[in-house]
């Protein structure tokens, strides 16, 4: 076999050591979780979360026993386990590497906490999430970014989710928290940053209700445009289109204030709950009279404006 010239060889050499010095130097600033969410047909590799975080995560969701918390990602299953042993909950773990999954299992048993944590092997993006109630996060922008649309989609509205470090696509989350971690970073330490979101119900499309009964009854129609947990509307009266004064979504609790040209004839705020196509609540008037029921139905899930 003809090898290259000398200093070829040499020059092939430096470039090689230059590319791996690069990686490393990348490896580094950015933490290796990263630098593998550059391979998008690779899953991101197990890098455990520290003890304080998954303290903070848990807090932070409010998990009781009452919950169902389901980590993606799980790999040793350490908040998994957690959330059942200190704060009681049912608990469950996705990972794809069967060896970390065994450990998980063999420290629930150990610690008497097999009948409420669980670990197992499956598909993060085939898991049905509709019983969970806290979903926690340690996973690429890219990977939180592919299941944010299943989350949405199919998670109840009010169910908590928690990630560290990485955002859930253009979802903004409704807290942020930061907090040092001196063993962050293979002991470099260094600052993580704690999200929580809390799953909007559906408020989109085109609604028609009713405030008051019988002769206090005034029907309104009304459209809503959604991104996320933001909202905005306006009623339709006639042919024009009156924003709403303020409207806010919290999970499935919805608030609308009605503008002061409401046909209805009175400014006020609507409190409802949405439940699937429908909502149900009250109208208080502006001017402090009796609250009124309200319902809703909607009639088209594509608004009338926007």
């Amino acid at each position: 076999m003809k090898l290259p010239p000398v200093g070829a060889r040499h020059e092939h050499r430096r470039i090689s050591a230059t590319l791996t010095l690069i990686l490393m130097l990348t490896a580094y600033l950015v933490g290796w979780p990263v630098l593998a969410a550059l391979q998008d047909d690779q899953p991101p590799p197990y890098i455990g979360t520290p003890p304080r975080v998954i303290d903070r995560m848990l807090s932070l969701a409010k998990v009781g026993s009452a919950d169902f918390v389901m980590d993606l990602g799980s790999g040793d299953g350490r908040i998994v386990l957690e959330a059942a042993r200190r704060f009681g909950a049912r608990a469950e773990g996705i990972e794809m590497n069967g060896a970390l999954v065994e450990k998980c299992q063999q420290a629930a048993r150990r610690e008497g906490l097999a009948e409420r944590a669980l670990c197992r092997q499956h598909d993060i993006f085939n898991t049905d999430l509709s019983a969970v109630t806290v979903l926690t996060l340690y996973l690429s922008p890219e990977f939180n970014e592919k299941l944010s649309s299943r989350i949405l989609r199919t998670m109840r509205p009010g169910t908590r989710v928690v990630s560290h470090d990485f955002a859930v696509g253009q979802w903004t989350p409704d807290v942020v928290e930061q907090l040092y971690v001196p063993e962050k970073n293979f002991g470099r330490g260094g600052d993580s940053t704690i999200m929580l979101f809390t799953v909007p119900a559906q408020a989109a499309g085109r609604w028609r209700g009713a405030m008051g009964e019988s002769s206090t009854r005034s029907d309104i129609e009304f459209s809503i445009s959604q991104q996320f947990q933001m909202i905005e509307g306006a009623v339709h009266e006639g042919r024009q289109n009156r924003p709403f004064a303020k409207s806010m979504l919290r999970a499935d609790r919805i608030e609308l204030q009605l503008p002061d040209t409401a046909a209805s004839g009175r400014a006020g705020v609507i409190t409802a709950r949405i439940e699937g196509d429908r909502m149900n609540g009250t109208f208080q008037p502006a001017d402090r009279s009796a609250t009124v029921p309200f319902s809703a139905q909607r009639i088209d899930t594509r608004p009338a404006v926007f």
